[in-house]
């Protein structure tokens, strides 16, 4: 037997003997717009990040820098249960047999074979699929699943509107060989149980986009897929980078079974280049409409019981432009409403080789350029509320809120007394809900403010009609300002302390060029029934 060979199967076998003791219970399924276990029927919140494996390489990137186990280990660290590993089609249907020393030979990386020989030796004699299959069983052994996802057809970076790989007929995009190489993909994930779903293609963009072509090819896909690997998750974006999934209002994408269908959406700040110059509540406020018409639809079309996966978004967390920072807190609003699953791209600091230059950075990465720390040390603070399951189909609890204040990542709390209330962890945060004019904390204490700019909110247990000092209303075109009984003021975090008091209300009007920063005043309720 070949060496090749022989190392496939001890994988394999590997793989089985992990799976006979974890944790988590495979397969995945759909119920009520929501990923559960199959067999339990409980919430499976997907929370990734992205981690490529689809570039000239392909290989997961960070292997010249650090231990397969150490970035593993670093993946739990940001708390995320889940990656989404890329992959290029021709590693089935051209390199399948190519080992990554010959691939690193052939592209002349000295440099980093001698990285990987460092940290990752092993790895240089396997086979691009086994080395993928190996990344897979050190990320099963973490109890982290996997989205496998079919990025591009030629090994390269991505993505252009010309590249050759956006659309089916492209240079590098062949229909038949895309569905070969999906069908060969499911049938070697198919011992690979916490590769829990199959993306079929990664931002179609360019030219060629028709809808004829992608129904008939995404139902051939999916059937080849099922058909080998009927486990496994599959999941379907739609046009011009993943943005816009309209085309399914007119058009049911009927694939069976429909328990298995999940649908993908992208979005990053550059896209919308007005969050620099116009009003951020307004900014705001037209992503959302636009991500709830172009994709956000298919949580409420009754047509589909499929859950929406934003399965990339990210930002330069090297330079943290105030722009971008301003992005981000709206979509952690869009994320956290519904309890959306979810992929930051990226967790790499760097790549082994991007678009001619060995060794380059990722500034979106969540691993820093050495893969040994990260550039984003806030990370589980600001993203701790969406880290945490907050809507399960299964669960029994009664629904109540959480009042989110998504700059900071933080949630509205009480003192034991029910005196003065302030940011803090978003554990046991619950309890908060409106009703009419009144936001009411375990039913029976009221949201109050003292009336003048500056001063600290409370909580009381005079929830009076009368009483216009627990009057509030949610206002600007962001929806995000709790202003306190029409007097302009509004909710706001105090600048120096994780207190609440009430502030001027900040851009809350039609001027679309107020450039102030509402920030520190945008506040959320969200729905939870998980205790």
């Amino acid at each position: 037997m070949a060496k090749s060979s022989l190392l496939l199967l001890i994988f394999i076998v590997l793989q089985a003997v992990f799976a006979s003791s974890h944790s988590f219970s495979y397969p995945l399924s759909i119920n009520n717009k929501r990923i559960v276990e199959e067999k339990t029927g409980q919430r499976v919140k997907l929370r990734c990040a992205n981690w490529p494996s689809h570039m000239s390489v392909m290989l997961a990137e960070g292997l010249h820098k650090q231990t397969l186990s150490n970035i593993v280990t670093n993946i739990s660290s940001f708390g995320l249960n889940c990656v989404r590993l890329t992959w290029p089609t021709f590693m089935f249907t051209r390199y399948f047999n190519q080992t990554i020393l010959q691939t690193l030979d052939d592209l002349k990386l000295e440099e980093i074979k001698l990285g990987i020989m460092k940290h990752n030796n092993d790895f240089l004699n396997m086979t691009h699929p086994q080395a993928y299959a190996f990344v897979v069983k050190q990320l099963f052994s973490a109890n982290i699943m996997v989205v496998a996802d079919n990025h591009v057809s030629k090994p390269k970076w991505c993505c252009d509107s010309d590249d050759g790989n956006g659309f089916f007929g492209d240079s590098s995009f062949d229909p038949d060989e895309w569905v070969q190489g999906h069908t060969l993909a499911a049938q070697f994930f198919k011992n690979l149980s916490n590769i829990v779903a199959i993306s079929l293609r990664n931002e179609l963009r360019g030219p060629n986009q028709n809808v004829a072509a992608w129904y008939s090819n995404m139902r051939r896909a999916a059937l080849a897929i099922h058909h080998q690997n009927p486990n496994v998750l599959m999941i379907f974006s739609g046009f011009y980078y993943a943005s816009d999934l309209r085309f399914l209002k007119q058009t049911p994408l009927n694939v069976e079974p429909k328990n298995k269908v999940v649908f993908e959406a992208h979005n990053y700040p550059y896209w919308n280049p007005n969050w620099g110059n116009k009003s951020a509540n307004s900014v705001c406020a037209s992503m959302k409409s636009d991500l709830e018409e172009n994709v956000g639809f298919v949580l409420s079309d009754d047509d589909y019981d499929s859950p929406l996966f934003i399965s990339e978004f990210g930002m330069d967390l090297i330079a943290r432009a105030q722009s971008d920072e301003r992005w981000l807190t709206c979509m952690l609003t869009f994320l956290a409403e519904r309890d959306i699953d979810w992929c930051w791209w990226g967790l790499q600091g760097s790549y082994y080789l991007r678009q001619g230059k060995v060794d380059a950075p990722e500034v979106y990465g969540l691993n820093n350029f050495y893969w040994n720390g990260t550039t984003y040390p806030q990370f589980r603070k600001r993203f701790q509320l969406l880290l945490n399951t907050l809507q399960d189909p299964s669960s029994k609890a009664p629904y109540s809120h959480i009042l989110y204040h998504p700059q900071s990542g933080l949630c509205v709390k009480a003192d034991q007394n029910y005196n003065q209330i302030r940011l803090g962890d978003c554990k046991k945060a619950s309890g908060w809900n409106q009703e009419g004019d009144k936001i009411k904390l375990n039913g029976d204490h009221c949201l109050k403010s003292l009336g003048t700019e500056g001063d600290p909110a409370v909580v009381s247990s005079d929830c009076s009609s009368s009483d216009l000092s627990s009057s509030w209303k949610f206002i600007s075109h962001s929806g995000l300002h709790l202003q306190h009984n029409n007097t302009g003021l509004c909710l706001d975090k105090d600048r120096n302390s994780s207190i609440l008091v009430t502030n001027k209300c900040i851009c809350v009007g039609d001027d679309t060029g107020c450039l102030d920063n509402p920030q520190s005043q945008w506040f959320q309720l969200v729905p939870t029934n998980v205790e």
